[in-house]
């Protein structure tokens, strides 16, 4: 069943449609929510938490066309699992600087991104020492790009940017991973994600 029909019947009160998006859209959102919290448990309440608040609130939401549900889905859960970490350190009474770290700089693994096992034990150590080098949120943007396969406008709807910004960041990320991984590695990794069907138009 199209995307935009489970939303449709969902903002109508269509229970069963309900429970179809969140089995359908289950898998992308955990995958998701682990990269940024690296906290199983963390994650699997974010989502209950987002989807008890969408069927709440789902008068007030809006109609989405079909390829607009999953990129909505993803910020609302990119949203709700900021307010879940400031409510958690509220409860634990931590700094209050901290606070703003813990919710803006999530913790996107360099090894989410690939086990490359067609690669030496010496290349995997570099293209992971690589990637490590990166900000959090460059790696965001690179695995939402070229492993979940969202539109830039997507990417910066997601992660709070404007089109430009994420095309730069983006493009930025792109050209460290250049200059830091050997040519063999680099065009390895240019390959898988060819593979991952993510357009390479850099």
């Amino acid at each position: 069943m199209p995307d935009n029909s489970l939303w449709e019947d969902f903002l109508a009160g269509d229970e069963r449609a309900f429970e179809a998006l969140f089995r359908q859209q289950y898998r992308a959102l955990y995958g998701y929510a682990v990269r940024l919290t690296s906290d199983e448990d963390a994650a699997k309440d974010g989502i209950q938490n987002l989807f008890q608040r969408l069927w709440h609130r789902r008068a007030r939401l809006s109609q989405l066309e079909a390829a607009a549900v999953r990129p909505y889905l993803f910020k609302a859960l990119r949203h709700q699992l900021a307010n879940d970490a400031r409510a958690q350190t509220r409860r634990t009474s931590w700094h209050t600087a901290y606070v703003a770290e813990l919710a803006a700089d999530f913790h996107y693994s360099p090894e989410d991104f690939l086990i490359a096992q067609e690669l030496s034990e010496a290349q995997r150590a570099q293209l992971l020492l690589a990637l490590a080098q990166l900000s959090n949120r460059q790696r965001e943007a690179i695995y939402l790009k070229f492993f979940d396969d969202f539109s830039y406008d997507r990417i910066a709807d997601i992660m709070g940017l404007n089109p430009q910004s994420a095309r730069n960041l983006i493009y930025q990320s792109l050209q460290l991973l250049r200059q830091r991984l050997p040519p063999v590695v680099w065009l390895w990794l240019l390959g898988q994600w060819a593979l991952q069907g993510g357009y390479l138009g850099f």
